[in-house]
């Protein structure tokens, strides 16, 4: 497969399977592959990387598997989440979803209860993440940089919140 989007949609004859496979699609009536690939095709990725229509995709790659050329859609939506995040341009809930994995190195803290049902069930406890890996991690990699909220870095955020409690 290409690593380029530009060379998979070239592929792409705009024959909307991608579309009908899509449960995003499906449920949201606002999010369609097929017309987010003749977008590209015609040259509009500026318009496509500033739109959170790319962020409705749920990354399921039925796309992928049912489209007769390879186009691959689901990896040409992540290429523009990619190059969408590279300018700054992403929900408000990805933001949140970030600063919660830079504190907590989890999308969702495991709570009392869920703690309970998993030593009830004989599951092990959840492993213990090490935040600061990951804080470095992001901070390397320039994501905390990328996911600034108001002028401020993920760092000066959990600060914030620190300063709160």
């Amino acid at each position: 497969m290409p690593e380029n989007y530009e060379e998979l949609i070239k592929r792409c004859y705009q024959c909307g399977t991608c579309t009908g496979a899509c449960p995003s699609a499906k449920i949201t009536g606002t999010f369609n592959p097929r017309k987010i690939i003749a977008y590209m095709l015609l040259g509009s990725k500026n318009k496509m990387i500033s739109d959170d229509v790319i962020w409705l995709c749920v990354a399921c790659h039925a796309c992928a598997e049912r489209c007769p050329e390879l186009v691959y859609p689901s990896e040409v939506l992540f290429q523009l989440k990619n190059a969408a995040t590279a300018e700054g341009n992403f929900p408000a809930a990805v933001k949140d979803e970030a600063l919660q994995v830079y504190n907590t190195g989890t999308t969702v803290e495991p709570s009392a209860p869920i703690e309970r049902r998993r030593i009830k069930l004989g599951l092990p406890e959840f492993p213990v993440v090490n935040v600061d890996e990951i804080q470095k991690i992001m901070e390397v990699t320039g994501i905390d940089k990328k996911l600034e909220f108001n002028g401020k870095t993920l760092k000066e955020q959990k600060n914030e919140e620190e300063e709160k409690q």
